[in-house]
């Protein structure tokens, strides 16, 4: 539980000043022995905290927070500080915490800010805390914590897409289960109690499949949903555990490797834009990036590069022995280190490679709705041809 502390004091002057404080009592009674305050009343309301984890937006807004108090000139300590006075949610005065508390004990800031969000159990990426380490190596804090909030902000765009792309098939896929669970478990078993065994079994094909999987559905529930519980269970335990590299899945997906390509060279370009940008070289940029995960086959291009980089060999040159890098890409990475423009190259390669995939999902999406209507649609209408078939039977099946 936060205070909210309305006071009237008076000064050393004797002058009456009033005020809002925001904390413990405990911190109330510091700040006032600070002021030199002499308090004549104060009305101390209770706000409750906020619930739940700390989130990649709570990241975002805590990155974007600190780069602001940090260019400032305000000390990093301080600055956790006014921030865990001014926060409205429990997951994130703990993590602000964690790292005030590192800090105190000699720690760098992108040492407590690591070890914080994994107390907290909440998952970056290592080039994340590889932007704050290296600005703090260089003495540049603010240039490493603007550098990670346009990454973060980057990476929360790709997310953002993905997930109004997906939104509408996921809801037609929703749907069609509702649709199904209706029909087997409500509609069929009730429409076929209206035969008896020896007509049930004189029924066309159709009909018979259909209200057979239906009876059996009926009659078996528990059993079923039992199995798809312990499917769904054992599925999530063995991601959880063992892991699923879904990259290398989805990229041996015909549709989807194109995809795959396009969104991992937007982040290499965009995160080797915003380091360059930031100041740092070439070389220290490919070893941070090689941080992230990648496929293997451009993980092994970053690697290759930096080895080439140091024999004298421009990154163009090297980039063009890989097959996943179009050649446009190249063309405009030999510009760049023609016109030493490398940072505007990269960044507007990521955009490029960014575009790409939103138009890609355009087009795999314009095609999967109105297949999931379809399917959706050729599943009712099997149904529905069943039961027609069954009731225009019924004349046939009694004489």
């Amino acid at each position: 539980m936060k205070s909210r502390i309305r006071y009237s004091a008076l000064t050393q002057a004797k002058e009456s000043v009033n005020g809002t404080f925001e904390g413990s009592k405990a911190d109330f009674e510091v700040f006032l022995r600070q002021k030199k305050l002499i308090v004549t009343s104060f009305d101390e309301e209770k706000k409750k905290l906020k619930k739940g984890k700390f989130t990649q937006d709570d990241f975002l807004a805590l990155v974007e927070e600190l780069y602001y108090l940090s260019k400032s000139g305000m000390a990093i300590d301080q600055s956790i500080k006014l921030l865990i006075t001014t926060s409205e949610k429990q997951a994130q005065i703990n993590v602000l915490q964690s790292i005030l508390q590192e800090i105190k004990g000699g720690s760098q800031l992108s040492l407590a800010l690591q070890k914080a969000l994994k107390e907290e159990d909440v998952k970056v990426d290592s080039l994340s805390i590889g932007f704050i380490a290296t600005s703090e190596e260089v003495g540049g804090l603010s240039d490493g914590l603007l550098q990670l909030f346009e990454y973060l902000s980057f990476q929360k765009g790709i997310r953002s897409d993905i997930r109004q792309a997906l939104a509408y098939p996921i809801f037609l896929m929703g749907m069609s289960l509702v649709v199904s669970f209706l029909i087997f478990f409500l509609i069929i078993p009730k429409f076929s109690t209206i035969f008896t065994p020896e007509e049930f079994e004189r029924l066309p094909s159709i009909s018979y499949a259909v209200l057979s999987l239906g009876n059996y559905l009926n009659e078996n529930s528990f059993t079923v949903m039992l199995g798809l519980g312990s499917f769904v269970t054992a599925v999530v335990v063995y991601i959880k555990k063992i892991g699923i590299n879904w990259l290398s899945l989805m990229y041996k997906l015909p549709r989807l490797s194109t995809l795959i390509v396009d969104i991992q060279l937007s982040i290499i370009y965009g995160a080797l834009g915003t380091m360059l940008k930031g100041g740092l070289e070439l070389d220290r940029a490919l070893r941070q990036l090689q941080k992230i995960k990648l496929l293997k086959e451009l993980n092994d291009l970053l690697i290759n590069a930096l080895t080439e980089l140091k024999r004298g060999i421009k990154l163009s040159e090297v980039f063009s022995l890989n097959s996943l890098v179009p050649p446009s890409d190249i063309a405009l990475l030999h510009v760049g280190e023609s016109s030493a423009s490398m940072p505007e190259i990269f960044a507007s390669l990521s955009k490029r490679h960014s575009e790409a995939f939103s138009r890609d999902v355009k087009k795999i999406l314009s095609i999967l709705e109105p297949a999931v209507i379809v399917g959706l649609g050729i599943f009712i209408a099997m149904v529905v041809v069943a039961i027609m078939l069954a009731v225009m039977s019924i004349s046939d099946v009694a004489g």
